[in-house]
């Protein structure tokens, strides 16, 4: 379900930023505590979240970091 559930969130992305939005997907929260907020029962289950919002002309951007293709893809 867990997969099905983020073809979905990625599909949702991508109608997001064709109708101008940027949006980005977040992990890494306290599930407890969004369940709290939201009153959502013991059965249900948070996979993503995604922040939604319009892009700021003067956004805060960091040099992006990758590792060497060589160090991650091996031809065979």
């Amino acid at each position: 379900a867990a997969k099905s559930t983020d073809l979905a969130c990625e599909n949702l992305m991508l109608a997001l930023v064709a109708q101008g939005l940027a949006c980005c997907p977040m992990e890494g929260y306290d599930e407890k505590r969004i369940k709290k907020v939201l009153k959502l029962n013991r059965h249900c289950h948070v996979v993503m979240g995604i922040g939604i919002g319009y892009e700021a002309e003067q956004g805060i951007y960091t040099e992006q970091f990758r590792i060497p293709r060589e160090l991650v893809i091996k031809e065979v």
